[in-house]
């Protein structure tokens, strides 16, 4: 409201100026047409009105001084005029400048304005995936596998949908000693070879992904009473306009090693950050 309340002032600054400038000419004509000296009489009258006896050098005198005085008064009307015509130059000069400034203002604003709109008419339409669930499997050989559940919650499709994961495992034993692995290299969706369309308001997902197998996490399964995984899920996917979208989310839970056939296991949704705070070193 300020905005407009300003913009409004300076549209009327800048008319008052330019309607100044315009009353200035024409006052400035209509005194210039009054003022201008009118023709001298016949200098022949003028001549007439002398002594009879007086030279015809003094009537030739009299004519050239009247004729310089009204030059004179011309001119100091010519000089007033200018002046004044300058004046009104200026004053519609700075009126222009006013309201090409004030243009410039309004087209800025209906821009910004413009761009606002179509932001918040595209946040309203476009596709937003999260991670709904995950579902893992731990084989006693140390297989991982996954199933994630994607959920588009948007008003329009998601494209081409890619993800990729990473796992950290930790397996605590009777003497409550506890040891950890991390399961997969960071994910890198440039490798991911899922490219899905979720329609609006649908869920997918995914078939099985393992990860590949590690030494080491055979041994590390061996005799643990407890373990436990987080899992980390990146994907990224593209909207209706054409943008890329990132999603990451953790999720972590306990699995039993299970045989091949075994179902899988729900796991937990945890905060985002959750694998980044676990190492390969030992849990304390």
């Amino acid at each position: 409201m300020r905005q407009t309340k300003s913009f409004q002032r300076e549209w009327i600054v800048s008319i008052l100026v330019m309607t100044f400038a315009l009353t200035l000419a024409i006052g400035i004509g209509f005194l210039a047409g009054h003022y201008i000296p009118s023709a001298s009489d016949d200098m022949s009258e003028i001549c007439r009105n002398l002594p009879k006896k007086g030279p015809m050098a003094d009537c030739i005198a009299l004519r050239s001084a009247v004729a310089t005085e009204q030059a004179t008064l011309t001119a100091q009307w010519s000089l007033l005029i200018a002046v004044g015509s300058l004046c009104a130059s200026s004053a519609a000069l700075l009126g222009l400048i006013s309201a090409f400034k004030q243009g410039q203002r309004t087209i800025g604003v209906a821009t910004d304005a413009n761009r606002i709109a179509m932001e918040y008419g595209r946040a309203q339409a476009r596709a937003y995936v999260v991670v709904q669930s995950v579902e893992a499997k731990l084989s006693e050989l140390g297989d991982l596998t996954a199933k994630v559940t994607f959920q588009n919650s948007g008003a329009s499709p998601a494209r081409r949908l890619r993800w990729l994961y990473n796992a950290h495992i930790v397996a605590v034993y009777g003497d409550n000693t506890q040891r950890g692995m991390m399961l997969g290299d960071e994910p890198d969706l440039e490798r991911s070879h899922w490219r899905q369309d979720i329609p609006s308001a649908d869920s997918w997902t995914s078939s099985p992904l393992g990860l590949r197998s590690q030494d080491g996490v055979a041994a590390l399964l061996e005799k643990a009473t407890f373990i436990a995984i987080t899992i980390k899920v990146v994907a990224d996917f593209q909207d209706v306009f054409g943008e890329t979208h990132r999603e990451i989310a953790c999720f972590e839970g306990r699995v039993n090693p299970s045989e091949r056939d075994a179902s899988y296991t729900a796991l937990h949704s945890a905060h985002d950050n959750a694998l980044d705070d676990k190492t390969e070193s030992p849990a304390a």
